[in-house]
């Protein structure tokens, strides 16, 4: 009677250790592409807002409005006034750092070779025995 009870329990054990109780359900590839595709249309709407400035500036520029009259148009957008000289000349400065910081992160395409591991090793003894004989240097009785 109890190796029968035994051997039930050690089933029903094993059947719900293998079984989830409840089933997983593929939601966060699911956010995480509504959230890409949020990103990548609020991206297109900047892009064509600042083209959009772009050509309003040209427009003036041609119209013969002076450098201090281009300076002061604004327009109102999302209830906030925006003036579009200064708006334009932040978002050259940002796609400089943006283009600075994609070329900074450029993957190389090197791994690790034994040369290089040796060549660290042997540089890290060189600095640890350099370290131990600052340590050790006497001056006349005391060590210093």
């Amino acid at each position: 009677m109890q190796r029968n009870l035994f051997l039930l329990l050690s089933l029903c054990g094993f059947l719900f250790w293998k079984t989830p109780l409840l089933p997983v359900q593929p939601v966060f590839a699911q956010e995480l592409d509504e959230q890409i595709e949020k990103e990548v249309k609020a991206e297109k709407e900047r892009q064509k807002f600042i083209e959009e400035m772009q050509t309003l500036l040209d427009a003036a520029m041609k119209s013969g409005y002076s450098e201090k009259e281009m300076r002061e148009i604004t327009v109102t957008r999302n209830g906030k006034v925006l003036h579009i000289w200064d708006f334009l000349e932040q978002e050259k400065l940002r796609e400089k750092k943006d283009a600075l910081a994609r070329k900074s992160s450029i993957p190389r395409d090197r791994y690790l070779t034994v040369m290089d591991i040796a060549d660290e090793l042997e540089g890290g003894e060189t600095r640890d025995l350099d370290a131990l004989k600052d340590k050790s240097i006497f001056v006349g009785a005391e060590e210093k």
